[in-house]
């Protein structure tokens, strides 16, 4: 059951955001978080009642969280991602659960729901269910569908729990609609707030650790306001210092595998930028690929392998 102290935990201030973000924080590498399912059953109901939301409606679940997760992620840290459940992602990088416990699959075990849990309605009304089933699962191939006994398996009703109403409704209380007049300048503002240590000579070396990601995104940004901007001369600026904090970041070794892969996935939109320090770039891309390919090697990942070679002979193509 929901408690008080789990919706003010929610609320952090009025945002997910926050509670994702703290808990995220405390780990550099972590570069997804997992939630564990909180199953609802269908309160008894067989037949479909549409004139109430699904929250209204269902609000009898397991009496613990299940033990499958659903996950947030930092996209630009992913390989591959074949389901909702977890992704494969660079070496370094991986997925915590609330504690900041390593989660390396689909399931967190045992459930943790103190801090962040999913609301999971599987089996709404039998009606429902029936239509669910008819229409066949999205995630599966060949038109796998859904049995009568998982409905049977997630039609858990052993506890009250309108956890969500009264989040939603102190949630209502503080939410502001996001205020997105001079979007552009406090992008800009962003910009000059992380690059302008850069731009001076003696920023040391410490402050480039860890900031592949952060300069990366600033060259992104950067290179959107290129588009909005009348004058376009601050935001190239910018995107070049972007370039050279990365380069520095390389220099200062503070990196490790998981940011050398980012850099390397972002190469195709860096080596056609006009400015003279794509070449350093380049050339320092060059002497990670064999690291990387090295810790491939060892690791038996050969598909990894294979591409970063490709990579590398194409950089060599291009000197």
């Amino acid at each position: 059951m929901v408690t008080n102290s789990f919706i003010q935990n929610q609320l952090g201030g009025g945002r997910i955001t926050n509670v994702v973000d703290e808990i995220l924080s405390r780990n550099p590498n972590a570069a997804g978080l997992v939630i564990n399912w909180q199953c609802f059953g269908s309160n008894g109901q067989e037949k479909a009642d549409y004139s109430r939301g699904v929250l209204e409606r269902f609000n009898r679940c397991a009496s613990s969280a299940n033990k499958h997760v659903k996950i947030i992620t930092n996209p630009r840290m992913v390989n591959f991602s074949t389901n909702p459940h977890y992704a494969d992602y660079f070496e370094g990088a991986y997925s915590v659960n609330e504690n900041g416990g390593v989660v390396t699959g689909p399931f967190n075990e045992p459930a943790t729901a103190e801090k962040i849990v999913i609301n999971h309605y599987q089996t709404k009304s039998r009606e429902e269910y029936l239509i669910k089933r008819n229409r066949g699962r999205a995630d599966i191939l060949d038109n796998d569908v859904y049995l009568d006994e998982d409905f049977k398996n997630f039609d858990r009703n052993d506890e009250f729990d309108d956890g969500i109403l009264k989040y939603r409704d102190e949630r209502a209380k503080v939410y502001q609609p996001p205020d997105n007049s001079h979007a552009d300048e406090r992008l800009f503002d962003a910009l000059a707030k992380n690059l302008s240590p850069t731009l001076l000579p003696n920023t040391p070396p410490e402050f480039y650790e860890g900031k592949v990601e952060t300069f990366l995104t600033c060259r992104a940004v950067a290179a959107y306001l290129q588009t909005k901007l009348t004058d376009a001369a601050p935001a190239k600026l910018f995107e070049e210092a972007s370039l050279v904090a990365i380069l520095r970041t390389l220099a200062s070794g503070g990196i490790n595998f998981a940011d050398a892969r980012l850099l390397i996935s972002e190469l195709p939109n860096l080596l056609t930028l006009p400015y003279p320090v794509i070449n350093e770039l380049r050339g320092a891309c060059l002497n990670i690929i064999p690291q990387l390919m090295n810790v491939m090697r060892l690791s038996n990942s050969w598909i990894y392998y294979v591409e970063l070679d490709y990579i590398q002979r194409l950089l060599q193509i291009q000197k």
